[in-house]
C-alpha cells in the first residue's frame, strides 16, 4: 500500500506543515486524541497550535468557571461566557479555527476523574498537563505511565515558563536529523557499483573533454579510493589519506586535460571539469568507513529480541470518553477525517513491543543479509552528469535499497498491518532511529537527598539563572499544593489548605520572628497586593528551602531576589508567555504523538526577563 495521497483542498490548507512531517505525519496526527488539563492561558494557545494543523480531537478537563481574570491573559475567552465553565468557553471558540476536528470538555477536576474514574486517562495520544500540584500529577503519572502515554507539562508563571516531556520509554522512527551522513559504501562497494564504474562511457582514460565531464563524482570518487587502496593496501580514513585522495583526483583532471589536448582535441578558453572539483569537495564526507551508528548500536544491545506484538494502549472504546465528555456545537468536516488506513497501521499507532519487534528484524537483517551493515538509504545528492549517466547510477543505489526492503520485509511478514512503504519508513531511516527514557516523576519529584549527585552546583552568575529558577519555581508548586493559591496571590486556586489571612500572618511569625504580623492578621482579606507579597515571601522561601534540602543543597542558597519576584508573579499568566510555552509545547506535542522528530527530555526553562530559554541537564 501506498501512503493515501492528500487532497488538494488538505494540501493547500497544511502546506507548509507537510513540509515538516509529509503526508504520513499529518495522517497520524488526525488520528491523535489530546486530553488538555486546565484551559489556562498555556493550554488554551497550546490548543491553538495544535488544532490549527489538523489534530485528531481533543478534550479539556477543567472544573473552573470563567472570572475577569481569564478575560485578560487568555484569548479564547470572552465576556459572554462570564460565569459559565472555562473549559466550554476554550473547547467551543478554539474549535472555530478548524471545523475539521473534534473538540470535547468535562466540566470534572481531574482528583474527582482520578477517584471515580481513572481509566478515562488512558484513551488519549498524549496528555497535557498544565497545572502545578505535583501530587495530583504524580496520581496521573502512576496510572499512564505504565500504558507508555507521554505527559507534557507545561505551565507558565509572570515571565516564567517551564516544560518537560514525561515518558519512561518512547521510540522515534523518523527523528528528521539536521545532517545526515551520505551512504555510499565506499569502503565495501556495491557490486553494481563496480560493474558501473568499469563500464567503457566511465573509463577516464580514454573519454573525450565533454564526455568527462559528464562523468558523476561519486564514481570519480570511487575509482581513486580503489587506485589508493591498491598502492597503499587499506581504505583512506586519516585526513592525511583524504588530502592525498584529493591531490590525486586535482592532478589526474589536470593530466586528463592534457591528454585530451594532446590527441588533439579543441578546448573552450577556462574549461574545467566541474565534477572532479566536485569530488575534492565530497571527499571528506563521501569518503568514510561504514559503521552502524552508536545510537543505533545501543538500540540493538537493549533489543530484548523477539517479541510478539501487542496491541496500542490507547485504544480503549469512545464510549469512555464520551459517557463524560461534552461536545463543542461546531460541525465536524470530513477534510480532517483520520484515515482507516493510518490507524491500522503499526508505524502509526507505534507502540514500543511493536517497536522492538521491527528493531529485531532489523537487527537481524544487518548481523546476516546486511553483511553487519544497515539497509542502503537509496537517495544520492545531486550531481554534474547528463541524465542517463546519473540516473544509472541512482538505480544502482535504489535497487539496492529495494532488495533491503523486500528481505527486512519477509523478517517482518507476521507484523499485521505493516505495509511495504512502512518497511521503506524502517529502512531509510534506520541510522537515525532514537529511543529516549525520561526518568518517572516519582524519581524527579520525590523528596530524596539521592538526587544530589545529579544536580548541576547552583550558579552564581545572574545571566545562568535557569537552574535557580527551577528550583524557586518547584518551591512556588509546593507553596500552591499547602496553600491552595499562589505567592503573593490572595485568590485561592483549588487544592490546599487555603488558611484565612490570619493563619497564614501565624505562620509568618514563626517563620519571622520580629516583625508585626498580627497587623496583617487584623487586616483580613483586604491586604494589598504589596502586603501579600511581604507576607508570602518567608513562607515561599521555606518552601524553597525544602526543596533546596531534598535536593542535597544548602538552605538559602537562593537569593532572596528571585523568591522575590516569584511572590511578585502572584501566578499571574503574562499571555506573550503562555503563548511562546504553548508553541513549545505543541511541537512537543506533534513530535510524541507522530514519532517524528527528537522531543525534549530534560526540563526547559525560558526566562522572559533575560528572553533565554535553557534545557538543563540532570
Amino acid at each position: 500500500m501506498t501512503v493515501t495521497t492528500i487532497s488538494q483542498a488538505k494540501e493547500q490548507r497544511y502546506d507548509r506543515q507537510l513540509r515538516l512531517w509529509g503526508d504520513r505525519g499529518q495522517e497520524v496526527l488526525e488520528g491523535v486524541r489530546i486530553c488538555v488539563i486546565r484551559a489556562s492561558a498555556v493550554g488554551s494557545e497550546l490548543l491553538k497550535n495544535l488544532v490549527l494543523p489538523g489534530v485528531g480531537n481533543f478534550t479539556i478537563v477543567d472544573s473552573a468557571l470563567v472570572t475577569e481574570s481569564d478575560l485578560g491573559n487568555n484569548f479564547f475567552v470572552t465576556k459572554a461566557y462570564l460565569g459559565k465553565p472555562r473549559a466550554q468557553a476554550v473547547t467551543e471558540l478554539i474549535s472555530e479555527l478548524n471545523q475539521g476536528v473534534k473538540g470535547a470538555f468535562v466540566v470534572e477536576t481531574v482528583d474527582e476523574l482520578l477517584d471515580n474514574d481513572p481509566g478515562f486517562f488512558l484513551n488519549f495520544s498524549v496528555i497535557v498537563y498544565t497545572d502545578v500540584r505535583e501530587s495530583q500529577l504524580l496520581r496521573l503519572s502512576r496510572i499512564v505511565s505504565p500504558a507508555r502515554i507521554p505527559i507534557v507539562i507545561c505551565n507558565s508563571t509572570g515571565f516564567l515558563g517551564y516544560l518537560r516531556v514525561s515518558v519512561l520509554e518512547h521510540a522515534i522512527i523518523e527523528s528528521h536529523p539536521d545532517s545526515t551522513r551520505p551512504d555510499f559504501r565506499l569502503d565495501r562497494p556495491l557490486p553494481a557499483l563496480v560493474k558501473l564504474a568499469n563500464q567503457p562511457d566511465h573509463d577516464l582514460d580514454t573519454l573525450p573533454a565533454k564526455e568527462l565531464a559528464h562523468i558523476p563524482w561519486l564514481i570519480i570518487i570511487h575509482k581513486f579510493v580503489e587506485q589508493f587502496r591498491t598502492s597503499h593496501g587499506r581504505f583512506p580514513t586519516t585526513y592525511a589519506d583524504k588530502q592525498e585522495l584529493k591531490k590525486m583526483i586535482g592532478l589526474a583532471a589536470s593530466d586528463l586535460l592534457e591528454k585530451c589536448q594532446a590527441r588533439g582535441e579543441t578546448l573552450e578558453p577556462f574549461f574545467e571539469l566541474t565534477n572532479f572539483q566536485e569530488a575534492c569537495r565530497a571527499v571528506n564526507t563521501a569518503v568514510i568507513e561504514t559503521k552502524i551508528p552508536p545510537d543505533v548500536a545501543q538500540i540493538f544491545d537493549d533489543c530484548p529480541g523477539s517479541l510478539p506484538v501487542e496491541g496500542t494502549f490507547n485504544s480503549c472504546s469512545n464510549e469512555n470518553v464520551s459517557a463524560r465528555t461534552q461536545h463543542a456545537s461546531i460541525t465536524t468536516s470530513p477534510l480532517c477525517g483520520s484515515s482507516s488506513k493510518t490507524a491500522s497501521s503499526p508505524l502509526a499507532n507505534l507502540t514500543m513491543p511493536t517497536f522492538w519487534r521491527l528493531v529485531t528484524a532489523l537487527r537481524d537483517f544487518t548481523l546476516h543479509e546486511g553483511d553487519g551493515c544497515l539497509p542502503l538509504r537509496g537517495d544520492l545528492p545531486d550531481m554534474t552528469s547528463d541524465s542517463s549517466r546519473y540516473l544509472r547510477l541512482l538505480s544502482v543505489f535504489r535497487e539496492q535499497a529495494e532488495w533491503a526492503v523486500s528481505r527486512l520485509a519477509a523478517r517482518l511478514s507476521d507484523v499485521e498491518g505493516l505495509t511495504l512503504e512502512d518497511v521503506r519508513v524502517l529502512a531509510r531511516n534506520a541510522a537515525y532511529l532514537k529511543v529516549i527514557r525520561c526518568r518517572s516523576l516519582e524519581e524527579v519529584l520525590k523528596l530524596s537527598p539521592v538526587r544530589s549527585e545529579d544536580l548541576y552546583l547552583l550558579p552564581t552568575h545572574e545571566e545562568n539563572d535557569s537552574m535557580v529558577w527551577y528550583f524557586v519555581l518547584r518551591g512556588a508548586a509546593s507553596f500552591v499544593a499547602e496553600e491552595g493559591r499562589w505567592p503573593g496571590s490572595g485568590t485561592h486556586c483549588g487544592g490546599g489548605a487555603a488558611g484565612s489571612a490570619a493563619g497564614r500572618a501565624e505562620k509568618v511569625a514563626r517563620l519571622r520572628d520580629g516583625e508585626n504580623a498580627g497587623e496583617a492578621a487584623a487586616r483580613g482579606d483586604s491586604l494589598t497586593a504589596d502586603q501579600l507579597v511581604e507576607m508570602d515571601l518567608p513562607l515561599l522561601r521555606a518552601h524553597v528551602n525544602r526543596i533546596l534540602r531534598a535536593s542535597g543543597l544548602a538552605i538559602n542558597s537562593v537569593s532572596d531576589d528571585y523568591v522575590y519576584e516569584m511572590c511578585r508573579f502572584g501566578g499571574g499568566e503574562v499571555h506573550s508567555i503562555a503563548a511562546f510555552m504553548g508553541g513549545i509545547a505543541a511541537q512537543e506535542v506533534i513530535k510524541l504523538a507522530t514519532h517524528q522528530f527528537v522531543p525534549l527530555s530534560q526540563p526547559l526553562i525560558y526566562n522572559g526577563i533575560t528572553q533565554r530559554t535553557e534545557v538543563l541537564e540532570f
